[in-house]
């Protein structure tokens, strides 16, 4: 049996917002109550297949790796029964979307059930009701663990575009939901900037989104816009080994949202900040490779460094309010934070106007040597 979608919310005001981000935080459920023995039964019984089953760690689903006879990996996902039934459906026709558009993309592919659906709808032990799901398990190092090879950004950066290329076509009803993550969201920050208890950088905060507020938001809608993944960072990209040469794997789609294409190629860039003399190489690469497949426009270019330090507020003001609430969880929930303080510092010493001209720079560098 399929689930069914669920209507979108009406647009909440901005004193709604704590509120909101308090109902849309899915780490404050509890993940589902499955075992491996009732994960084992639900593959056999709604997907037809045995094998040996083991838990696999994640924040808000019940997830399990599947080892089928002949060595076979799948993986069975139970999504959080707090999670919008619309927004699981996006993500899952989302993945069939790409696996017809694009079949070469490293996602992972969506099995049907044995009735022919593409997820089926259950009554977990304590009576919640959870969707389930069926993918290919993708094989690999997470990035973040691995040391990056010489070409490794650029080669990130042609993949997310070859991605949001794949997703331009892409629509679903879900697609507009509320998603504090979502950079356009910026403004529905202010209700939990007193969060962040150094006052120093929540005024550092408060004056950037009082910038996004005049200078950026009004500039959004003139962007390419389209679904995006919005979390396409170093902790959800498979490679090949330790010492990474290929990218093999792009996983958790849990952020989709329709957003600007800038905003998406930000949130990829917040996580690259380079050690060293030239904190921005490695965007550089990043922008490069984006560049050869889907070239940016002169707008994009000009918002990126604001997007850049934006996504930097979100997990700092986001990481603080969540810390408060969860303080015994604090160490793992402010885990990002001193490396978007950083990234934060390194675009503010640096400057908007040389940030823009270090991306162009990278554009005109890779067109130059596809010439």
């Amino acid at each position: 049996m399929t689930h069914s979608r669920s209507h979108l919310p009406a647009p909440m005001a901005r004193t709604d917002t704590a509120a909101a981000a308090e109902k849309a935080d899915l780490l404050s459920h509890d993940a589902p109550a499955i075992t491996t023995a009732h994960a084992a039964e639900l593959a056999r019984d709604i997907y037809g297949i045995t094998g040996t089953v083991s838990t696999l760690s994640a924040e808000k689903d019940a997830n399990f790796r599947v080892q089928l006879d002949d060595g076979t990996q799948v993986l069975l996902k139970v999504t959080n029964a707090a999670e919008d039934r619309g927004v699981t459906d996006m993500q899952t026709a989302a993945l069939m979307h790409l696996a017809l558009i694009d079949p070469t993309l490293p996602v992972p592919r969506v099995h049907q059930t044995l009735a022919g659906a593409a997820s089926e709808v259950i009554t977990g032990p304590i009576g919640q009701t959870h969707v389930v799901r069926l993918l290919s398990f993708l094989e690999g190092t997470v990035l973040s663990s691995a040391e990056a090879g010489d070409d490794m950004h650029r080669d990130a950066g042609a993949l997310q575009a070859r991605l949001l290329r794949g997703l331009r076509g892409f629509f679903h009803p879900a697609a507009g939901h509320f998603l504090q993550w979502d950079i356009k969201q910026a403004h529905r920050l202010r209700p939990i900037l007193g969060a962040v208890t150094d006052d120093a950088l929540r005024d550092r905060l408060t004056a950037l989104l009082d910038r996004f507020d005049s200078d950026i938001a009004p500039r959004l809608p003139g962007l390419r816009a389209q679904v995006v993944h919005n979390d396409f960072n170093p902790h959800n990209l498979l490679v090949d080994g330790p010492r990474a040469r290929r990218i093999t794997g792009i996983i958790d789609f849990g952020d989709m949202v329709h957003t600007a294409l800038a905003c998406d190629l930000a949130v990829a860039c917040s996580y690259q900040i380079a050690a060293g003399p030239d904190p921005l190489a490695h965007i550089g690469q990043m922008i490069a490779g984006f560049h050869a497949v889907t070239p940016l426009e002169p707008e994009e270019l000009a918002l990126l460094p604001d997007l850049i330090r934006l996504r930097h507020a979100t997990t700092l003001c986001v990481g603080s309010w969540r810390a408060q609430r969860y303080p015994q969880n604090a160490a793992y929930i402010l885990r990002n934070v001193e490396a978007s303080r950083r990234g934060l510092a390194v675009l503010d010493r640096i400057g908007t106007d040389r940030a823009v001209e270090s991306f162009r720079a990278a554009t005109e560098r890779q067109e130059g040597s596809a010439t």
